[in-house]
């Protein structure tokens, strides 16, 4: 084949794949802010937060700030990975960028591939530091990324730390798929010895277990997004883009995110966890803090109010953080890390699966007395 018409054909299956690439991402945002979340309460009704009658803490004197990676934070949620890779995401991105700084929240971009294969994209991420100059940005790629990418995604929109996603559910399922690769723990490693920033690891709803946290932590991570089943289904919206339907008894598949947080603190090594995967309200904000999760991360609950616009997106912001500092107050805590020691009473299939992982459930009930 002559040079020229190879050139020819690389360029025309670039600009082939990319265009496929920009439809998909606008089929995941638009199913995402749909009907698409998983029809399971992920196990957070198991778990019963003690109430104190005596609390002489208000709402108002708590303190919500917390550390992600070593940078001090004014408030335990962050605005997790929602979309990256298509015009529209401009927009969301946008907005999500007013509410990070409204609220001063963290907030992740989406995965910033697509704009990394053209450059024509990238103002749809770098809108996110244009409108919240001063916040905490975390830069996206999936973990199979180049070094060059990541260094590439962080300098893009100034990041402070970049987060790299693990999603072999959903490749498997999406019809045009990529497989696993087996050097994949060493390319994390490659990264994490290379960028300037700390990086997180975290799936994209299916859950990461203690023992995969301990091979990511010894690869440098700083980190780990659990981000369990209970939230965005992306078995559901990869199988609703596949024409066949093989797929759907994997709508199930996954470790949910409460059980996840547990393992990981008890039996994983010694790394922050973040919690994200269905916790849509302060209230399972508050469960999965005290299970030990430093942070807690949301999507999906997001994006849904976002769709109906910016100012009920506010609204669900400014109730979930009261949620939040009500909570404590009634358990009359002041700060985070005083909800390590909240006893908690925890039954049915959480007590199950914990007891399966060698978590005694009375280790619990028992804090704090």
């Amino acid at each position: 084949m002559a040079p020229q018409l190879a050139n020819a054909l690389v360029i025309s299956l670039t600009k082939r794949m990319n265009k496929f690439r920009l439809n998909r991402k606008k089929e995941h945002l638009s199913l995402a802010s749909q009907r698409f979340r998983c029809s399971f309460t992920a196990l957070y009704g198991d778990i019963h937060l003690p109430h104190n009658c005596l609390t002489t803490i208000n709402p108002t004197d708590t303190d919500l700030s917390t550390n992600i990676c070593g940078i001090i934070v004014k408030t335990p949620l962050y605005i997790n990975a929602i979309t990256g890779g298509a015009l529209i995401s401009e927009l969301v991105n946008r907005q999500l960028a007013i509410l990070a700084k409204k609220f001063s929240l963290p907030m992740a971009v989406g995965s910033q591939v697509a704009s990394l294969n053209n450059s024509s994209l990238r103002f749809t991420y770098q809108v996110a530091r244009k409108y919240n100059p001063q916040g905490l940005l975390i830069a996206n790629l999936p973990a199979t990324a180049s070094v060059k990418q990541a260094q590439g995604a962080v300098e893009m929109i100034d990041a402070q730390i970049l987060q790299l996603f693990l999603n072999p559910a959903q490749e498997f399922i999406m019809a045009e798929g990529d497989p696993v690769e087996v050097n994949l723990l060493e390319n994390v490693a490659e990264i994490c010895a290379t960028v300037s920033v700390p990086v997180i690891i975290k799936e994209v709803g299916f859950g990461i277990s203690a023992k995969a946290a301990t091979s990511l932590a010894g690869a440098g991570v700083k980190a780990i997004d659990v981000s369990g089943w209970g939230g965005t289904n992306f078995a559901w919206i990869e199988g609703c883009r596949n024409p066949s339907s093989w797929w759907k008894p994997f709508t199930a598949w996954g470790l949910p995110t409460p059980i996840c947080v547990a393992d990981v603190v008890h039996n994983g090594p010694n790394i922050q966890v973040l919690a994200s995967g269905g916790v849509d309200d302060g209230i399972r904000a508050l469960k999965c803090l005290c299970l030990g999760a430093v942070a807690v991360g949301s999507a999906g609950g997001i994006l849904r109010q976002l769709s109906k616009g910016l100012a009920q997106g506010e609204k669900y912001l400014e109730d979930y953080l009261h949620q939040v500092r009500v909570g404590m107050a009634l358990m009359g805590k002041r700060t985070l890390p005083e909800l390590a020691q909240v006893p908690l009473a925890v039954t049915g299939r959480f007590k199950e699966l914990i007891e399966q992982r060698g978590i005694d459930p009375q280790f619990y009930s028992r804090r704090g007395n």
